[in-house]
């Protein structure tokens, strides 16, 4: 009687990794989660603004820098405000809202981007108009987030907007902060992004201080940047990190186990820079 050749013993299915499920927990006890994200309303003039309540926070910058991408990694929601190939498809000022888990409320305002020639010059006259009379006369604007992109860095129409906020300083309102934010940093050199932000810096007009500006880097490819610029707007809105947020880094630089590797996936409205 020949024996049974004895069945090989089944693998046991491989076990979740121990670090996952505390990854999980540590995402749910996140507080720079954001829970709900909603659009509140559009506004083609000042007078169709909805009423003034709560603190707000201004993107601003030329139309193919990644406004509409940014806003969506800031918010985890990659549909919510609507992004184009076309330089130049956000003609209205638009309000969104944003809940952290851990309760704050953010009032996020996209304004129309600047600098795009292919528009009428009454149309071009018409967007800084509107863009002009809210950053005067917006009585709850908190801060105004000025995005360059990383590769072209500071050009003659941001410096305009610089100075144009640092001259409305005297409407009757909290101090308006304005930071940097230079895009697409995914784009640039690994070896070449610390330059490219302190080029960044350099090139802005400096605080009524003597000193240089802040600049957060950001990539809507990697989210990298994402923590510090919540970091930033919460500052600017609420005064204070939430429980368990760390303080931005005072370095222009990402830190180097956050620097995105040297990437050529092209990212969400990344059109091709103007006069490029």
């Amino acid at each position: 009687m020949t024996a049974r050749r004895a069945r090989p013993a089944q693998a046991a299915p491989p076990r979740p990794a121990p670090t996952s499920r505390a990854a999980q927990a540590d995402r749910r006890l996140d507080p720079f989660q954001i829970v709900d994200s909603s659009f509140v309303a559009g506004a083609g003039s000042l007078a169709s603004l909805p009423p003034p309540v709560s603190a707000e926070v201004a993107f601003a910058g030329r139309s193919n820098v990644g406004k509409s991408s940014l806003i969506n990694t800031l918010v985890e929601r990659k549909g919510l405000v609507r992004t184009s190939s076309n330089p130049g498809s956000t003609r209205q000022i638009n309000l969104y809202e944003a809940r952290a888990r851990d309760g704050a409320v953010f009032q996020l305002v996209d304004l129309p981007g600047y600098g795009f020639t292919r528009r009428s010059k009454s149309e071009q006259a018409a967007w800084a108009a509107l863009i002009e009379g809210y950053l005067r006369g917006r009585v709850t604007l908190a801060a105004v987030l000025l995005l360059v992109d990383a590769r072209r860095g500071i050009e003659e129409d941001d410096l305009e907007l610089i100075r144009f906020v640092e001259a409305a300083r005297g409407v009757a309102r909290r101090p308006v902060e304005l930071l940097l934010v230079a895009t697409k940093i995914d784009k640039v050199q690994r070896s070449s992004l610390r330059r490219a932000l302190d080029q960044v810096a350099a090139a802005a007009p400096r605080t009524a201080a003597g000193a240089l500006r802040r600049v957060v880097g950001f990539s809507s490819v990697t989210a990298e940047g994402r923590r510090d610029l919540w970091l930033a707007i919460r500052r600017a809105t609420v005064g204070a990190a939430p429980p368990g947020g760390d303080a931005p880094s005072e370095d222009n630089t990402p830190s180097e186990d956050n620097m995105p590797a040297d990437d050529n996936t092209p990212s969400e409205d990344d059109a091709p820079p103007e006069g490029g």
